[in-house]
């Protein structure tokens, strides 16, 4: 399937950032969408992307953000006090596929898996149970995969522009020249994906017929922990980077006092267990997958993170 013209739903979040990126890499209209005006200017002024401020809780706007265009790229991350909205903004976006013709790619994570109940994670794990935020995140991928959407279930992801994961919040704290705060053992194996690379395979689901209507887990660099993180970072970075592990009790204090770390603790008990996943289903459809080291992943990471000083 060629793309002639995306629009890219959350456009000035990572994601959506980078999956912008890769369309006008491959020579792919690009229409930019955002609740933010601002922000879309801020982003993209300087490129031939076009830019529309449109609020996906409202038919009628999304329904204009995707008119004209081929393929849409589902990319909105509401924040931890509107995940509530998320199957909301989905329907409406179906409802506009309907009415359009245009095929869909929504970038999720993998939070519609939980709660895990086998390891690695594969598109056949169960999907039922879990908090709040799960239940939310699952019900916007059902609703845009039957409207015939390509669901991109990616793991936790870290990089450039990323505003704050699991991975790429210990980096910051690195970056400040901090202890970094590791959720769970500091030896514990669990796999993130580069974001750039999990936007790069985003696009070429978009361009295959076949993908369209499933689930395709998104591949890393394999499993790293939180000791191996600050080795990377410490040859980056000087004095040595420090790490210390967060048990769920400690983590549970701490969010008295941190509003965002109360939303997250839902997940928490998820967040502390080794997680690996099984990516051959998507490997058979695309072939290998470029996927950044974790080495030159962190090192690009604090990189950037270094010469943005609004980033730490």
């Amino acid at each position: 399937m060629k793309l002639e013209k995306a629009a890219i739903l959350g456009a000035t979040g990572p994601v959506g950032f980078h999956i912008v990126e890769e369309l006008l890499r491959r020579g792919v209209a690009v229409r930019a969408v955002s609740r933010s005006a601002s922000h879309l200017d801020g982003l993209f002024s300087g490129q031939t992307t076009e830019r529309v401020t449109a609020d996906l809780l409202k038919a009628d706007d999304a329904r204009r953000a995707i008119e004209g265009c081929d393929v849409v790229f589902h990319c909105v991350g509401f924040p931890a006090d509107a995940m509530q909205h998320h199957p909301a903004a989905a329907r409406n976006v179906a409802d506009a596929l309907a009415g359009t013709g245009a095929r869909c790619v929504h970038a999720s994570s993998y939070w519609a898996f939980l709660p895990l109940v086998g390891n690695p994670l594969n598109e056949d794990h169960p999907r039922q149970g879990g908090s709040p935020w799960v239940r939310h995140r699952r019900a916007a991928e059902d609703a845009l995969r039957d409207a015939g959407a390509a669901v991109a279930n990616i793991p936790d992801f870290y990089g450039p522009r990323v505003h704050t994961s699991t991975l790429q919040q210990p980096l910051v704290e690195a970056a400040r020249g901090k202890t970094m705060n590791w959720i769970g053992a500091t030896d514990v194996e669990r796999e993130y994906a580069f974001v750039p690379d999990a936007a790069a395979t985003v696009v070429s689901l978009a361009e295959s017929d076949e993908a369209y209507g499933q689930h395709w887990l998104v591949p890393t660099a394999g499993p790293i922990n939180g000791r191996r993180v600050a080795e990377i970072a410490s040859e980056v970075l000087a004095p040595k980077v420090k790490v210390r592990g967060l048990s769920p009790v400690t983590l549970r204090v701490l969010s008295w006092f941190n509003e965002p770390l109360r939303g997250l603790m839902q997940i928490v008990p998820e967040y502390v267990k080794p997680i690996g996943y099984e990516t051959v289903k998507i490997k058979r459809l695309l072939g290998p997958q470029h996927v950044t080291s974790y080495e030159d992943g962190i090192r690009a990471t604090l990189e950037w993170l270094r010469t943005r000083p609004e980033a730490v």
